[in-house]
C-alpha cells in the first residue's frame, strides 16, 4: 500500500499526496497556486518555509526554506508560502531609450495597466517580434519616481538578439507584454534590521529598488550597498549611489573589476570587502552568479536571512567578477561623482 501524507499550507489548504511526489505539481493538481516560475531551482519563486515534518530535497539559502519545485513529500509537513502579487500579463508600449554608459541602456514602457509587484521582483518582457527575456522593474537613477511605467536597465551583449535590438529595431512604440511578477529576492516590509545590499552590473536594477524602497519606509534604516562595474566609466549607476550616500545610516562600497590602484579605484575581490555579517542581517544580492553565489555562502555561514536572484548571460548580463572600492577612499568618491557630472547631490530625499 502506497504511503500518502498530508500537506498544510495553511490559509491556501491542504491536501494529501503520495510519498515522493513533488511538493510543487502536488500543490498545482491540487489547486494551490504557489508562485513558480522556472521549475529547475534557479528563480526562487517557489520558495516557501517548512514549519513542521520534512521534505527531502530543495534546500534554499535560509533555514527552513525550500524550493517546491525540487522538494518531494516524504511525511506530513506544513509550509508557509509569503503573500506576493498575482502573476498576471498586462500590455505596454515603449516610451524611451536613453544610454545610460557605453553598454547600459535605460527602457522606459509605459502599461495600460499597472503590474503590481515588490521591489526587487522580476518579469518576463516580450517586446513583439522578439523573444522574452527576464528583466527586473527598477527605477529612474534620478528625478521623480514614475508611478505608471517600467523602467529596465538592459546591458548590450554581444549577439544578443534583445539588446542589440535596442534604439535599431526596437525604438519607440513598439509594442510589449509584460508577465509576472516572479522572483523570491523581494523587499520584505516592515523590518528594522541592517540591509546588506550587493549588485553586479545591470543587477543593481532590482537592488535600486530594494534600497529606495527601504529608504522610503524607513529613512534611518542601517543599509550596506556594495555594487560593481567594469571599470569606472561603466558606473552607470552612480547618480543614485549620490542618492543613497545622503542618507546617514547608509554606506555604499563601490566596486571595480578592471582599474589601475594608483587612480583610486584598487582591484580586488568584493567579498574579501563585505561587512561583517551578523545573524540579524538581511542580506539581498543580484548580479553574476559565482558572485551571488559567494555572497548566499557568507550569509550562511553567519545565520543571516539572505534573498538573491543570480543573473544568468541569458538574461543579459555574462560578467562574473567585481573588485571593490571602499567609501572611506575620498579620491574614489570624487571619480564616482565627475562620472555623474550635472548631479546635484541634494538632501536627503528619494
Amino acid at each position: 500500500m502506497t504511503s500518502t501524507y498530508l500537506v498544510n499550507a495553511g490559509d491556501l489548504g491542504s491536501f494529501r499526496v503520495r510519498r515522493g511526489e513533488n511538493l510543487l505539481d502536488a500543490a498545482l493538481v491540487n489547486g494551490i497556486d504557489l508562485p513558480h516560475d522556472c521549475r529547475s531551482g534557479t528563480c526562487g519563486s517557489c520558495r516557501c518555509a517548512v514549519t513542521a515534518g520534512a521534505v527531502e530535497g530543495g534546500d534554499a539559502d535560509a533555514q527552513g526554506a525550500v524550493l517546491a519545485c525540487q522538494a518531494r513529500i516524504v511525511a506530513d509537513v506544513e509550509i508557509v508560502v509569503e503573500e506576493t502579487p498575482p502573476v498576471e500579463t498586462v500590455a505596454g508600449v515603449v516610451t524611451a531609450i536613453r544610454a545610460l554608459s557605453a553598454d547600459v541602456v535605460e527602457v522606459a514602457i509605459e502599461t495600460r495597466t499597472p503590474l503590481d509587484h515588490f521591489p526587487g521582483q522580476y518579469a518576463k518582457v516580450k517586446f513583439a517580434g522578439f523573444p522574452a527575456r527576464c528583466y527586473s522593474p527598477t527605477l529612474p537613477l534620478e528625478g521623480p519616481v514614475d508611478r505608471d511605467g517600467f523602467r529596465l536597465q538592459v546591458k548590450r551583449v554581444r549577439q544578443g538578439r534583445i539588446s542589440t535590438a535596442l534604439g535599431e529595431r526596437i525604438q519607440r512604440g513598439h509594442k510589449v507584454k509584460l508577465t509576472g511578477p516572479f522572483g523570491s529576492a523581494y523587499l520584505r516590509s516592515g523590518r528594522r534590521q541592517r540591509l546588506v545590499l550587493v549588485a553586479s552590473g545591470t543587477g543593481f536594477a532590482p537592488i535600486w529598488s530594494i534600497a529606495h524602497a527601504a529608504l522610503c519606509e524607513m529613512p534611518d534604516r542601517e543599509i550596506v550597498v556594495v555594487v560593481g562595474a567594469n571599470t569606472a566609466a561603466d558606473f552607470y549607476m552612480s547618480p543614485a549611489l549620490w542618492r543613497l550616500v545622503a542618507f546617514p545610516m547608509t554606506q555604499v562600497i563601490s566596486v571595480v573589476r578592471h582599474g589601475d590602484p594608483e587612480g583610486g579605484l584598487p582591484v580586488g575581490s568584493p567579498l574579501d570587502h563585505m561587512p561583517a555579517l551578523a545573524s540579524e542581517d538581511i542580506v539581498y544580492a543580484c548580479g553574476a552568479p559565482q558572485l551571488v553565489e559567494g555572497v548566499a555562502a557568507r550569509a550562511r555561514a553567519a545565520g543571516a536571512a539572505c534573498h538573491v536572484d543570480p543573473f544568468h548571460p541569458a538574461l543579459g548580463d555574462d560578467e562574473a567578477f567585481w573588485r571593490p572600492l571602499t567609501r572611506a577612499a575620498t579620491a574614489s568618491l570624487t571619480l564616482l561623482r565627475s562620472i555623474s557630472a550635472g548631479f546635484a547631490l541634494d538632501p536627503p530625499q528619494l
